[in-house]
C-alpha cells in the first residue's frame, strides 16, 4: 500500500531554509525556495536602502527638517514608489492573460502584498532609525513576527512546487491556446483537475486526461500549468516523462523510521516519489515513436537509419502497455493523471493503451478524454506586446 505524502512540515521547512541559506549555489542549482527568500531579502533591502537615499536628498533640500520627520517622509515616498510599480505590474500581467483560463487575480495581489510588506519592513526600520538605534532595533524585531509567518506560508508552497519536478513554472492564465471544438466542458474540467481534493468537494469530472496537438500548441505548457496550480495549493504531484518513468521503476527500499517514503533524487533535484503522489503528469508519451520534423537525410547513413524506423506503432504501444503494467500504473486508477502525446493522429490509440493500463474503459471519452489544443496566434501576439 502506498504511503500518504503530506506537504512539508515545520521541521522540514526549517531544514530547507538552513540548506538554502548556508549552502553554496556554485555547488548545486539554487532551489525555488532559495530564490524566493533571496527575493524577500532584496525587497527588504530596497525598502531600507532607498529610504536612506531619499532621506539624504530631503536632508540636503530641507535643512531645517528634523531627522525623524525626514526619515518618515522618505519611507512614505519610497512605499508610494513601489505601490505604483506593483500596481502597474498587475496591469501588465492582466494584459498577458490567455483566451482559455481565468485571471488569477487573488494570487497576484497576495504576491504583491507580500513584496510590499518586505519593502515596507525595510522602509519602517530605516525610518525608525531617524528616532535612534534602539527604535530601529525594536522596529526590526516587531517586523520579524509577521515576516516569519509569511516565510513559513510561502516556503511551504515553494517546497511543494519544487518537489513536483516540473521543467518550468507556468500559470494556466498565461496559456495562449484554445481547445479544439466541440469542447464538452473540458476547460472547467481542467481547472478542477488542477485543484487538490478538499473535504466535501466533488471529484473532478475527468480525473484522467490526454493532451495532444501540433507542435507549439501548448501541450507541455498546459500540463505544467496543471502541475503548478496543483502544487501551489499544496497538492502532491509529480511530473515525469515516459522514459524517466520506466527508468525509475526500480523499487526503492523505504526508510523504516520515516513517516513517508524517501524522496527521489533526479537531475540533482529532490522530488516526490512518483508512486505516492495524487497527480501524475507524464510527458513525451510517444516521443520515441514520432518522426521528428527534420530535413530529409542527405547522406546514405542517415537515410538508412531513417528507413529502419519502426512503422508499426501498435506493436510498440503494446510494449509500453506491458511496461506500464510492470511499474504498477494501475494504482493511479482512483487518483489523477495527465498524459501528453505529440502526434494528434495517434491520440485515440494512445488513449486506449493508457486507459487499458490504468484499468479504465477503453475508447471511453468520459473515462480518459482526448483534449486537442490549438495554437492561438492572436493571443501570442498580444502577449509579445507586453514584453516589448
Amino acid at each position: 500500500m502506498d504511503k500518504k505524502l503530506t506537504p512539508p512540515s515545520l521541521k522540514e521547512i526549517v531544514s530547507q531554509l538552513r540548506y538554502d541559506w548556508f549552502g553554496k549555489d556554485v555547488q548545486q542549482t539554487p532551489t525555488v525556495s532559495y530564490v524566493w527568500t533571496a527575493d524577500q531579502f532584496g525587497h527588504f533591502g530596497l525598502g531600507f536602502q532607498i529610504t536612506f537615499l531619499f532621506s539624504w536628498i530631503l536632508a540636503a533640500l530641507f535643512t531645517d527638517l528634523p531627522a525623524w520627520k525626514t526619515a518618515i517622509i522618505a519611507a512614505l515616498l519610497n512605499m508610494l514608489l513601489w505601490i505604483v510599480k506593483e500596481v502597474l505590474d498587475i496591469v501588465r500581467e492582466r494584459r498577458r492573460q490567455g483566451p482559455l483560463f481565468p485571471f488569477n487575480r487573488r494570487e497576484l495581489w497576495w504576491n504583491v502584498a507580500t513584496a510590499l510588506f518586505f519593502i515596507g519592513a525595510g522602509a519602517i526600520v530605516a525610518g525608525a532609525s531617524g528616532l535612534g538605534g534602539v527604535q530601529a532595533i525594536v522596529a526590526l524585531l516587531v517586523m520579524l513576527v509577521p515576516a516569519t509567518l509569511l516565510v513559513l506560508w510561502w516556503v511551504k508552497r515553494k517546497m511543494t512546487f519544487q518537489q513536483v519536478g516540473l521543467p518550468f513554472l507556468f500559470r494556466l492564465t498565461n496559456l495562449c491556446s484554445t481547445i479544439e471544438r466541440p469542447d464538452p466542458g473540458y476547460r472547467d474540467a481542467l481547472i478542477a483537475l488542477s485543484e487538490p481534493p478538499t473535504k466535501g468537494a466533488n471529484a473532478p469530472r475527468f480525473p484522467h486526461v490526454l493532451l495532444t496537438g501540433t507542435v507549439g500548441s501548448g501541450k507541455t505548457c498546459l500540463a505544467c500549468g496543471i502541475g503548478t496550480e496543483y502544487a501551489f495549493r499544496l497538492g502532491i504531484a509529480r511530473y515525469t516523462t515516459l522514459v524517466k518513468l520506466f527508468e525509475a521503476a526500480v523499487e526503492r527500499k523505504e526508510d523504516a523510521d520515516s513517516g513517508h517514503p524517501p524522496l527521489e533524487e533526479q537531475d540533482g533535484r529532490i522530488l516526490w516519489p512518483w508512486r505516492n503522489v495524487d497527480l501524475l503528469i507524464v510527458d513525451d508519451v510517444d516521443a520515441l515513436l514520432v518522426e521528428p520534423p527534420l530535413p530529409k537525410p542527405t547522406t546514405a547513413t542517415a537515410a538508412e537509419a531513417t528507413a529502419k524506423r519502426p512503422v508499426d506503432q501498435s506493436a510498440l504501444r503494446r510494449i509500453v502497455f506491458n511496461q506500464l503494467a510492470i511499474v504498477g500504473i494501475q494504482r493511479f486508477r482512483t487518483r489523477r493523471t495527465v498524459w501528453v502525446v505529440s502526434d494528434p493522429s495517434e491520440a485515440e490509440e494512445w488513449r486506449n493503451t493508457i486507459a487499458e493500463a490504468l484499468g479504465l474503459p477503453v475508447g471511453d471519452d468520459t473515462a480518459l478524454p482526448v483534449i486537442r489544443l490549438l495554437r492561438d496566434e492572436k493571443a501570442l501576439a498580444a502577449m509579445a506586446k507586453t514584453r516589448a
